[in-house]
C-alpha cells in the first residue's frame, strides 16, 4: 500500500521577481492545506538578495489531496522516482512558477517550483492512482 508521508516543496525567488507573487505561487498549489514555511536569504553571485522558501505538509491528508491534485493535472509521466528502499522515498517533481501564480499546475523544468513527496510502500502504485485522478 502506498502511502506519501510528507510534502517539501522549495522556490526561489531572485531580486527581479516580487516576493509576494512568489509566495502566491506556492500557496496556490498547497490551496488550502496546512503548511510551514522558512524562508532562507541567499546571496547571488553579484551580491543579489536571493530567498530560497522550503515549504513543509506533514499532515498525511493533505499531502495525499496535494498530490493528487497536482496528478490530475501533470500526470504521472512527469514523476521522478527516487526510490531509497525497498520500502520507500520519494516522487520529485517541478511545477511552472508563472503559471502557478495564474492558478494553473503545469509541469516546467526552467526556474520552477520543485517538490518532493515522501513515500513509503511500493511506488508502483502512483499508476493506480493516475488512473482514478
Amino acid at each position: 500500500m502506498l502511502r506519501l508521508l510528507r510534502l517539501k516543496c522549495r522556490v526561489h525567488c531572485y531580486a527581479t521577481e516580487d516576493l509576494e507573487k512568489v509566495k502566491k505561487s506556492v500557496e496556490n498549489i498547497l490551496n488550502n492545506v496546512r503548511f510551514k514555511v522558512r524562508d532562507v536569504r541567499l546571496e547571488g553571485h553579484y551580491g543579489d538578495v536571493i530567498h530560497a522558501l522550503e515549504y513543509e505538509v506533514s499532515n498525511e491528508a493533505e499531502v495525499v489531496a496535494v498530490f493528487e491534485k497536482i496528478l490530475r493535472h501533470v500526470g504521472a509521466a512527469a514523476l521522478g522516482v527516487e526510490q531509497k528502499s525497498s520500502d520507500g522515498g520519494s516522487f520529485h517533481l517541478r511545477l511552472d512558477k508563472q503559471k502557478a501564480l495564474m492558478g494553473e499546475i503545469a509541469a516546467e523544468d526552467v526556474d520552477p517550483i520543485k517538490l518532493e513527496f515522501t513515500y513509503v510502500g511500493d511506488w508502483r502504485e502512483v499508476y493506480r492512482w493516475a488512473g482514478n485522478t
